[in-house]
């Protein structure tokens, strides 16, 4: 029984995590149309150049808190 129910939070865990995944990545997009941006796996891998004193770029740092 605990066995099931640890298996179905794991699942219901790694379903919300690739869902928060996939809204950064469209959000990525939208802010940073010069910057390809893709999911995989477990990342979030952004490619491209931008400028170091982009205010973008301390927008992006903020995501990773």
């Amino acid at each position: 029984m605990m066995k099931a129910l640890e298996d179905r939070g794991r699942a219901i865990g790694a379903a919300a995590a690739a869902r928060v995944r996939g809204r950064v990545a469209v959000t990525l997009r939208e802010t940073l149309p010069d910057v390809a941006v893709d999911v995989v796996g477990d990342d979030v891998v952004l490619t491209g150049r931008i400028a170091p004193d982009d205010p973008r770029l301390r927008w992006i740092g903020s995501l990773l808190r």
